[in-house]
Parts: C-alpha cells; sequence; structure tokens
C-alpha cells in the first residue's frame, strides 16, 4: 500500500503532535513505524487493537507499539482514523478517560475536549457569567452538551477559564469574548465530511493526510504548533490572493511572524521558480526566519532570498559602486551645524531636520519645497525651507566628497536603481517586524516588488516599534485599507504575563492590546525591589535556580537589560554562581546556557522565563538617551520608544517573568500592574 484512500482522511491532532514531541527519539521512531503499520493494515494483530468501552469512553481505540507505549485512536465511520494521543501504557489510558472526541452535534465540528462532571451542588445565590445564556444558543457557539450545566455555576472569568481550558480553542475565544460582553456569531453549521476536512477551524486542530509521502513528512519533521495549526484568521491572510499590498498586525504572542512564514512558503508554492525576499529590520531575527522557512518548506529553494534589508542594500550598492563608508549622525553632525549656523534654528532642530530630508530621500529643492512636515513642531515658511536645503546640499557635498554615504542615501539610491529596473526584482516581498523599517526601507521595499497581485504583504505590530518613529503608509503609496488582518489571539503568553505588559504601553496602544486573548494562566509576575545592583544580581541567581529546580532547561531562560554593561554584569554573576550563561545571537543554537542579553537582541525570541535585570528610572527610558533629545516632538518618539522598548522585554516571557530594579523605578512600571500584584 503506497498511497491513503483519499474518500477517507486520515488525522492527525495537535494533541498527537505534542505528546508524540515528548518521546525520546529511539521511542518516537517506534511510534512512526508502528503509524505506517497502521496504515497498512490496521487489523494486524501486532498491534493489538482494540476498542477502549472500559474506560467509559467508547470513541477511543488502543494499538499497541511496544510493552510500554500506546497510540490511543479516534475512529468515525465516515472519517477514517484520527491519531489522538500517544504515550506510556498508564498515561496514554489515563488521558483515553479524561478525553473525549465527537462530532458536535449542532455545529458539525470534529471536537476534542476534557471531560467534566456535569452535575454541582450549589446551596447560595449565584450570579453567572455566561450562563444566563439559552442552552440552544451556547450549542450553537460549538460548547460540548456536558459543558452547559457547569456553565451555569462559572461566577468570574477566572473560574471561567478554569473550566474551559480543555476545551477547543475556537470555542475557548466565543466563551471569553461573550463574558467580556461582545457579540459572539455561532461558526458556520458543517454538514459534508469535504467541509469538516479543509474546514479552517478543523485544521486548527487536526492535520489531515492525503497521501503516504504527506504522513511520512507529517511524522520525521521536528514539531513545533506553528508549523502545521493556524487560527482561522492566520489562515486568511495566509492564503488569500491580495490585488495590492496587505499587512497583518498584533501583539507579541499572536503570532505575526507565524503569518510571514507561512504566507512566504504559500506564495512558493503558488509562484514556482518565481523570485520571492523575505526579510526584516533585524539581523538576527532574519537568521531566525530563514532557519524557520527551512523547515517549513524541507528546504529552501535558491529563488527564496532571506535576510535583513540593511544586509541586502549594502550589498547591493558595495556591488555596484564598490566598498562605501556609511556615515552616521556623529559623523556627520559639525559639518550640519556648521553648515546651519546663523539660520537662527538650534542643533537639535537642525539635526532632526536633516534626518527627515535624508529618510524620506529629499535630496531635491523641489521635493522638499512641497513635503508635507506634518507632526514636525515648528512650521516653516518657502525662505526658511529653501535656506535650510541650501545647507543640508552642503553636508551631502561634504559626504560624498570623503566617499560616503548616509544609510539612509544607500538605500535611496538602491531603491532608485531597483525602479529603474537596474536591480533584479522580486515575484512577491514579505516583510516581518515592519514596524521598524522608516521611509526609506518601506519605499525600497515597495520598489523591489513587481506591481503584480501576492507582491507585498506586511507583519509588524506598533507597540513592539523600537527603532523609528510612527509615520503614514498612504503617503508612502502603500495603501492597506481592506487588505488589513489584525490578530487577537496570544498563543504564547499568560493572561498573567500579558495584562502586566499591556499596561507599559501609551494609553492608545494599551486599548488596542486589552483586546487580545490569552488563553493561557499562570503564575504573575514577580516584582523584585533591590537594595542596589549586587543585591539584585544576588536575586537573580536565586530566582534562575528555582526555574532550573522546576525542570526549566537552561536555554529556556532569558535575562534582558538595557545595556551591554548590565548585560555583561548578569553574565558574570550567573557564571560565579556556576551557571553557564550564553550571549544571545542570531543562530540561536549555542547549547545550554541560560540567555542573557541587552533586550535589542532579543526581538522576535521567546523563552519560558524571563527576567528584566534593571527596570531602573534611568535605564528605561535610558536618562542619556533622552539628554540628547530637547525638541518636544523627539523627546515624545523617543519616550515610546523606549516604553515600547520595555515592552518588548516583558513580552518576551511565556510562563514566568521576573522583574528587578534598585532605587526608583521606571516611571513605565508604575504605569504596569505593579499595584495589582
Amino acid at each position: 500500500m503506497t498511497n491513503l484512500d483519499t474518500t477517507t482522511p486520515t488525522g492527525i491532532s495537535e494533541h498527537f503532535y505534542k505528546s508524540l514531541s515528548k518521546l525520546n527519539q529511539n521511542e518516537q521512531t517506534q511510534v512512526q513505524r508502528t503509524v505506517f503499520d497502521f496504515l497498512q493494515n490496521p487489523l494486524h494483530p501486532s498491534l493489538k487493537l482494540h476498542r477502549l468501552e472500559r474506560l467509559g469512553n467508547g470513541n477511543f481505540w488502543s494499538a499497541y507499539v511496544n510493552m510500554d507505549l500506546r497510540i490511543i485512536l479516534y475512529k468515525h465511520q465516515k472519517l477514517g482514523w484520527v491519531f489522538a494521543y500517544v504515550g506510556h501504557h498508564d498515561d496514554a489510558y489515563l488521558w483515553a478517560k479524561n478525553h473525549r472526541m465527537e462530532i458536535h452535534p449542532t455545529t458539525g465540528m470534529l471536537q476534542m475536549y476534557r471531560t467534566i462532571e456535569e452535575e454541582k451542588i450549589v446551596t447560595r445565590p449565584i450570579r453567572p457569567l455566561i450562563g444566563h445564556y439559552e442552552d440552544d444558543y451556547l450549542l450553537d457557539l460549538g460548547v460540548p452538551p456536558s459543558y452547559l450545566k457547569p456553565l451555569r455555576y462559572v461566577e468570574t472569568p477566572e473560574q471561567l477559564v478554569e473550566l474551559i481550558d480543555g476545551l477547543p480553542q475556537d470555542v475557548q475565544e466565543r466563551l471569553m469574548d461573550l463574558a467580556s460582553g461582545k457579540p459572539v456569531l455561532p461558526p458556520p453549521k458543517l454538514s459534508t465530511l469535504e467541509e469538516l476536512a479543509h474546514h479552517p477551524l478543523s485544521r486548527q486542530q487536526i492535520q489531515f493526510i492525503q497521501n503516504m509521502e504527506e504522513l511520512r513528512q507529517a511524522l520525521n519533521y521536528p514539531w513545533e504548533r506553528w508549523m502545521v495549526f493556524l487560527h482561522p484568521a492566520q489562515r486568511e491572510a495566509v492564503e488569500r490572493t491580495f490585488q495590492g499590498p496587505a499587512r497583518v498586525t498584533g501583539p507579541a504572542g499572536t503570532g505575526k511572524t507565524v503569518v510571514a512564514l507561512h504566507r512566504t512558503a504559500a506564495l512558493v508554492k503558488k509562484y514556482p521558480e518565481s523570485p520571492m525576499l523575505l526579510t526584516t529590520f533585524n539581523k538576527a531575527l532574519a537568521s531566525r526566519l530563514k532557519r524557520s522557512l527551512g523547515l517549513l518548506l524541507g528546504e529552501l529553494p535558491q529563488v527564496v532570498t532571506v535576510d535583513n534589508l540593511h544586509a541586502l542594500a549594502h550589498r547591493w550598492y558595495a556591488d555596484a559602486l564598490g566598498p562605501v563608508k556609511v556615515f552616521t549622525e556623529a559623523d556627520y553632525r559639525a559639518w550640519v551645524l556648521e553648515a546651519g549656523s546663523g539660520l537662527g534654528f538650534d542643533a537639535d532642530f537642525l539635526l532632526s531636520e536633516f534626518a527627515l530630508l535624508d529618510s524620506w530621500g529629499l535630496y531635491t529643492w523641489e521635493s522638499y519645497r512641497g513635503f508635507a512636515r506634518t507632526g514636525r513642531s515648528a512650521p516653516l515658511s518657502a525662505r526658511q525651507r529653501q535656506a535650510l536645503f541650501g545647507a543640508f546640499e552642503q553636508v551631502w557635498q561634504q559626504i560624498e566628497a570623503h566617499g560616503g554615504q548616509t544609510f539612509n542615501g544607500l538605500v535611496h539610491w538602491v531603491r532608485q536603481a531597483a525602479e529603474e529596473k537596474r536591480l533584479p526584482r522580486f515575484r512577491a516581498v514579505v516583510v516581518d517586524e515592519a514596524q521598524d523599517f522608516g521611509p526609506a526601507e518601506l519605499m525600497l521595499v515597495r520598489a523591489l516588488a513587481e506591481e503584480e497581485p501576492d507582491s507585498l504583504f506586511f507583519a509588524l505590530d506598533p507597540a513592539q516599534r523600537i527603532y523609528k518613529g510612527p509615520l503614514s503608509w498612504q503617503a508612502l503609496g502603500l495603501e492597506v485599507r481592506g487588505r488589513s488582518f489584525r490578530l487577537k489571539v496570544n498563543y504564547r503568553t499568560t493572561r498573567e504575563i500579558a495584562r502586566f505588559a499591556e499596561r507599559i504601553l501609551p494609553a492608545q496602544l494599551e486599548e488596542e492590546v486589552r483586546e487580545i486573548l490569552s488563553l493561557l494562566k499562570g503564575p504573575v509576575p514577580q516584582i523584585q525591589v533591590c537594595k542596589d545592583q549586587k543585591g539584585g544580581l544576588q536575586e537573580l541567581v536565586r530566582w534562575v535556580r528555582w526555574l532550573l529546580d522546576q525542570g526549566l532547561n537552561p536555554q529556556e531562560v532569558a535575562v534582558l537589560s538595557r545595556t551591554k554593561y548590565l548585560a555583561n554584569e548578569t553574565a558574570r554573576a550567573l557564571e560565579l554562581a556556576g551557571l553557564r550563561a550564553v550571549r544571545l545571537s542570531k543562530s540561536g543554537d549555542e547549547g545550554e546556557g541560560v540567555r542573557y542579553g541587552p533586550v535589542h537582541g532579543a526581538k522576535g525570541m521567546e523563552f519560558r522565563a524571563v527576567a528584566v535585570f534593571g527596570a531602573n528610572k534611568d535605564l528605561f527610558p535610558l536618562e542619556s538617551l533622552l539628554r540628547g533629545a530637547t525638541a518636544k516632538r523627539d523627546r515624545e518618539v523617543l519616550m515610546d520608544q523606549e516604553r515600547n522598548l520595555l515592552y518588548v522585554a516583558l513580552s518576551r516571557a511565556r510562563e514566568h517573568l521576573w522583574v528587578g530594579y534598585w532605587g526608583e523605578p521606571s516611571l513605565f512600571l508604575l504605569s504596569s500592574t505593579a499595584q495589582d500584584l
């Protein structure tokens, strides 16, 4: 037998993948071999296939792997077999006893959920959170019949989260929305086998396999949830055809990078042999994207380029014109101040205005004269603009005379070369962490993509903007109305950590983030007030040791700091305590050791436990940066970036969060949930 019967799909549930990943390599190999044997002949005597009726759960079956391992399967008359769980004998049977899999009587959806007792005796009046809704309506939402009575006794959101933890994720989302007062529409009712197998809600929990090659690939690849199961909102953003630029947004943990990866993979399959670009701002994140896309596709096709945009621009510029020195503000600051002296503007304004022209590529008087300086603190007359432009021209000439370019100037040169088709273009460009791109980078991305459907796709989170200020996409010619998705389910972070982190954000962003559903529950973040830095390091080491004693692997723990100096101090303290410390890097595969480094290096990463060391008043925001920003607008932008940076640090944690400071705490921390802890 080389092919599965495509009229009866074979399914692999998320529970099966998770349980398989917990077995050792030898056990996984035996399970994989048994799965293949089972699909060729389920009745072979060696499998000892039997129905688990004595457990009171007759819809599950057991298959023998070896003396200790059992596979739990579900069988439907028309749907066929679904691999539900695998584990050691007692664990597997206990799981089967405590779970149920069945077609929901109202929605027609195949559901797997944890069983609960229906009856509960209550001797006092209760105020049900959602129990006042009619049974028929709750059934329409996908609630299993056995959960209807227990829902009547739920009075608080915390009780609701605990009760519905074992339900399918889509049902949890609807009930949480219902509890928060949002209108909730029932999902479509499924009536055919084909609908059940292909509906996005089914594919969120079960991967249906059509042939043996798909099965072999599914079982042999390193399994991570993001590679297989997508939320319906994620899947729509991945699979839809867009007639113009499109974007997906969402706070930390909602799976934007997952969407960017799957979108790239889908485009590779949709437009084979066409050049594709997956890019981002951060070098380390680009490296992780490349590795992840390779896992998703099996191997990375030659037509796919994965790299950070700055590296690509620098390489293309050097290939065309030779090596170039990139001038930063520290290099050209004196020239700007000298050229602008006598114009009546202070140093901060001159540098800020020069950066504005440089970022938008306003290298001609005509382009600057008609440019709308929206959001700039000081209005300018035409005469003032002309004087400023003349001064800035002198600076650009000096930079060029020294054989250099500003980085924005380099990017704009590459962008113009792409627009003039002196550089190869891409059939599609997918950008992750697009909130960190400024005008120069976004204009370059637009120029690199062919003017075709599906050519531009962006994933971003305004709350994680730590390098650039906000800008208008419409002004850049990137109109995404009608092609924009917002992800609203946090897959990574517990509700306790998510709530703590969201209070760090500015009011307008906090309001958006507060709508996000986090279905995970965990311990409350720990705020450690330390006597001084030395005492803080001692408390940090004590917390890390406690985590390792709880069974966490060292590489699942990260210590993040605002500065390189402080990061190095944490590493030294860990090493002196006998704990190996490994600096955050782009590869992420340095072996066993607690990860450490500045917050900027953790963009795109996640850890089971995170310590933010040094949440002090002079570090968040960084006092030395604030001293250099005297203009009101620049200071506001910098404050937002620093606030977002602390949010990035806090939101890297999945289960455990520790925040330590000495002296006065960060002003941002005071606006968090510290008062609730």
